[in-house]
């Protein structure tokens, strides 16, 4: 989890009450007034300013204003995890998360076009840079109390599967075993196998691209799909191996031998400090009476989220056109890198 989340976008909410709570953290009050100060901000990102201008609508949606509420709310658990800790932010470590930003953004020019497209203010940044570093020092903090014991034993375990060995497996699916022996034929008589892929085969995922699954992890695929790729040897032709999903051809392409712990350990001990981290501020928001004005929704203590109010329930205040959808501007902390594609679908266990 990342505690921060996304500054969210929305539209200029018509005030529950200019005077009234949104909510409360421990002794802390954070006000309506703040909330729709957060909304009419957003509502001038030329995103949902298109959206809007389209629409014709001046609606706010419940589920954005629970957002910018939940926001709010995690940010004041930082600052409060902060001064238990006594942990005080300096202008130099605000300055090192900055730094981090532009370098994750792509350089300045880029994280300031990103700024503008969901109008972040100077000052919002700023508290964007302080919530980081707090959460950076805590982090580390108890990136400290990661032991060796665990690291070993989250490589071992590698529920994700990441660092076990792998084979490159490519494969045609079919509806029935005839059909499958039909496309062994046609590359025993010398089609190319991404052809014969792309003819016949009736995974969407995996058929466009020749039938590449990429690195297929022990345990990532369904019991007669794993055993038969972790079996064959190297451009052997495999098959029919029948599945729940059909009738598979397969071909291993390539072996990749399992990840030496050495390589990863760093990898593991931070995210296990991650998982401390979300452990501990779960644990320090449940020390605190956290409530919500039900307008906006109730509070979830395992999310550490506003759970907007059902459709019913939903404050007549004005609401977001449909299409409006969350904002583009991600967590300053993880701005997402460029190029990464989703694997393709592989018959899963």
């Amino acid at each position: 989890m990342t505690l921060l989340g996304v500054l969210a976008l929305g539209t200029a909410a018509c005030s529950i009450g200019a005077g009234s709570v949104a909510a409360t953290v421990g002794d802390t009050e954070i006000t309506a007034a703040e909330v729709d100060e957060t909304y009419a901000r957003r509502a001038e990102a030329p995103p949902v300013a298109s959206e809007l201008a389209t629409s014709g609508s001046d609606e706010t949606d419940p589920n954005l204003q629970a957002s910018v509420l939940t926001t709010l709310i995690r940010t004041d658990l930082l600052e409060q995890a902060a001064e238990e800790r006594g942990i005080e932010v300096t202008d130099e470590q605000r300055s090192e998360e900055r730094a981090a930003i532009v370098e994750q953004a792509g350089g300045e020019e880029a994280l300031q076009e990103v700024l503008t497209q969901s109008n972040v203010s100077d000052e919002e940044l700023q508290d964007n840079l302080t919530d980081q570093a707090i959460q950076s020092q805590i982090s580390d903090s108890l990136a400290e109390e990661v032991t060796d014991e665990e690291v070993q034993a989250a490589y071992e375990q590698d529920p994700q599967g990441q660092y076990g060995e792998k084979v490159e497996v490519r494969h045609i699916l079919t509806e029935n075993e005839e059909q499958a022996n039909e496309a062994i034929d046609r590359i025993e008589d010398g089609e190319d196998f991404s052809e014969v892929a792309q003819d016949m085969s009736t995974d969407p995922g995996s058929a466009e691209q020749g039938g590449e699954l990429g690195p297929v992890s022990k345990g990532m695929t369904v019991e007669e799909f794993d055993e038969a790729a972790f079996s064959a040897d190297v451009g052997e032709l495999v098959g029919p191996v029948e599945t729940d999903f059909g009738f598979h051809v397969l071909e291993v392409t390539d072996e990749v031998a399992a990840t030496e712990l050495s390589e990863v350990e760093g990898e593991i001990r931070e995210m296990l400090a991650q998982s401390k981290f979300t452990q501990y501020i779960t644990d320090f928001a449940s020390g605190l009476e956290i409530e919500v004005d039900p307008a906006y929704g109730s509070w979830d203590p395992q999310q550490l989220a506003v759970v907007p109010p059902a459709p019913s329930e939903a404050p007549s205040a004005p609401q977001l056109p449909p299409g409006v959808s969350e904002p583009p501007l991600p967590d300053l902390s993880e701005l997402p890198d460029a190029g990464s594609e989703a694997p393709s679908e592989v018959p899963s266990s």
